[in-house]
């Protein structure tokens, strides 16, 4: 789920055109298989203040990260972009919103409970070249 996390942060802060034809999938210093770019913008990955091994930039924009109103650490931003977390329709507290646009959920093609729209854009589910389920652009 927070490989989805961050692919799902990225492709929203991205234009919807680069997230849909390039999401570029590698492995980070830690060996773990993760996305490394979207469009021409590279993810690079470190500890955050907690010693935490995640993604720290996206492009120019670093990742952020504190706590969120039920205390759980978490990012809050990627460049000025803020990322507000509420309730799914399960009762899941996950990021609603990234940089205004709303993060809507529900089920993929495989019956799985995810994020299913990202401002009103339909996310598409595929596989990606290490045969992982994941996010693979984003349509009207």
């Amino acid at each position: 789920m927070k490989r989805f996390l961050i692919l799902l942060l990225f492709g929203v802060i991205s234009t919807t055109a680069v997230f849909a034809a390039n999401v570029k999938y590698g492995y980070n210093a830690r060996g773990q298989y993760v996305p490394k770019s979207v469009g021409n913008q590279q993810v690079k990955y470190g500890y955050n203040a907690h010693g935490q091994y995640v993604p720290t930039s996206y492009g120019q924009n670093r990742v952020k990260y504190g706590y969120n109103a039920h205390g759980q650490y978490v990012p809050t931003s990627v460049g000025n972009q803020q990322i507000k977390y509420g309730y799914n329709a399960h009762g899941d507290y996950v990021p609603k919103s990234v940089g205004g646009q709303d993060i809507k959920y529900g089920y993929n093609a495989h019956g799985n409970y995810v994020p299913t729209s990202v401002g009103g854009q339909s996310i598409k589910y595929g596989y990606n070249a290490h045969g992982d389920y994941v996010p693979v652009g984003v349509s009207d």
